[in-house]
């Protein structure tokens, strides 16, 4: 058994979770099929810094939509400021060492692909990168990749605008 089959293990999860082979990315916007499959997909995917962090379903509450409500009006995800406001919780954007980036989803993804241990791994965080770029491509949709909080402890997420809805992954990332 390998190190990350070993944190597979470890973590408590209904078998129903279980990926046993790359998902098929939904062919439609409908946000309950975009949900499920990340929910497939992300059961076996960990993102390696000076931590392994479980990659896991994010979703933005009705209260975020709301908050957020301005940019998702124009289609267009918000700047890193703004989403940094809404998911720092206790924490101030202004604080000292304060990070709030906003960068091209691939970047993220170039990284989750490339450390993954298990052929199966590499092929869930691919199937991921496809189902983004495919449920991004046509107009009215959004991708970004957000990295929030202060070091070491740097919160990324990786959403996207789809039928007005903000879905994605999100993971952290121990940066000493």
């Amino acid at each position: 058994m390998d190190y990350f089959e070993a944190l597979k293990t470890s973590r408590e999860r209904s078998p129903s979770h279980a990926a046993h082979s790359p998902i098929p990315a939904p062919n439609s916007h409908n946000v309950g099929d975009v949900i499920s499959y990340i929910k497939h997909t992300c059961d076996d995917l960990y993102f390696t810094s000076d931590s392994d962090e479980p990659v896991e379903l994010y979703q933005l509450s009705n209260a975020g939509l709301q908050a957020l409500e301005a940019d998702i009006d124009k289609l267009t995800l918000p700047t890193a400021h703004d989403f940094a406001v809404f998911v720092a919780g206790d924490v101030v954007p202004e604080e000292a060492g304060f990070i709030a980036e906003k960068q091209p989803v691939d970047t993220f993804f170039q990284r989750l692909c490339n450390q993954q241990v298990s052929e199966r791994q590499k092929q869930l965080a691919q199937s991921l990168k496809r189902a983004f770029a495919k449920m991004t491509e046509e107009p009215g949709t959004d991708a970004a990749c957000y990295r929030v909080g202060i070091r070491p402890n740097i919160e990324v997420y990786v959403v996207m605008l789809i039928d007005g809805q903000v879905v994605g992954i999100k993971t952290l990332s121990i940066e000493t």
